[in-house]
């Protein structure tokens, strides 16, 4: 078929957990936040660190609740009637608004600075950290031959990270909701990752770590989704679930 005539509605649609899952055979896409990579330490204690230099004392903890709450509430990282070159400012107003909101109830009189601080440093490799079996899984894959992506609710800043973690050249394409217009679950950032691969969503495999972002969307189009369930807290989902990357190779055609 052609990836470029696709819709949600047009491919196929499976039922949303399978009793046999068949095996991907064309490639894998992968999320990045939580799936690829963590930050190193904790959001709330890099924005404690660095508030502390302008002056602001405040609990690590609470600012990581208070980070957990803003970015559940803010709305999608996508800009769907922006300009490509409006999304840059775009995306840094989006968390803005976020951290913004994160310090509301603190009185900060340099606020400003203090966030062009912390955005300058979360694009950074040192903010983040590759989970242990990343590369491995990432060789082991494209060894298979296997076209490989990431598809994230992540902004413009994406290819450079990976670049700088040491992984981008493992990816064919590295769509992130910020560039593509469209935030997972929707099916149409899927739709336009499958459009820069050319391989049918039946035979691509894809790995994500939400239940809200990472099931939904690629099932729709006919992808088989797992669940990277790390700690054992998504046990009640209805998915199929992994605890580690490397147990993605059971869902793929032997070689």
């Amino acid at each position: 078929m052609q990836i470029n005539s696709v819709s949600p509605k047009g491919i196929i649609h499976r039922p949303d957990r399978p009793s046999l899952p068949p095996r991907a055979k064309g490639g894998v896409f992968f999320d990045a936040g939580g799936t690829l990579f963590e930050v190193a330490e904790s959001v709330g204690f890099h924005y404690s660190r660095y508030a502390e230099r302008f002056g602001v004392t405040v609990d690590a903890d609470l600012l990581n609740r208070r980070f957990a709450a803003a970015f559940a509430a803010a709305p999608p990282l996508a800009f769907p009637n922006a300009a490509p070159s409006a999304i840059i400012a775009c995306e840094r107003r989006w968390w803005y608004d976020v951290v913004r909101t994160v310090f509301e109830p603190i009185p900060f009189t340099e606020f400003d600075p203090f966030f062009e601080a912390v955005y300058r440093f979360f694009s950074r490799p040192e903010a983040w950290s590759l989970f242990p079996e990343t590369v491995e899984v990432l060789e082991a894959l494209a060894a298979r031959g296997l076209v490989l992506g990431i598809v994230s609710n992540f902004d413009s800043r994406l290819p450079t990270l990976c670049k700088e973690l040491g992984i981008a050249h493992f990816f064919r394409t590295i769509t992130c909701s910020g560039r593509a217009g469209h935030a997972k679950p929707s099916p149409e950032i899927f739709i336009t990752a499958l459009r820069q691969v050319g391989i049918h969503p039946i035979d691509i495999l894809y790995v994500g770590d939400s239940p809200q972002h990472d099931l939904a969307g690629p099932r729709s189009l006919g992808m088989t989704t797992l669940l990277l369930d790390r700690t054992g807290r998504h046990e009640k989902v209805d998915a199929i679930r992994i605890t580690h990357l490397s147990s993605l190779f059971k869902y793929l055609e032997p070689v």
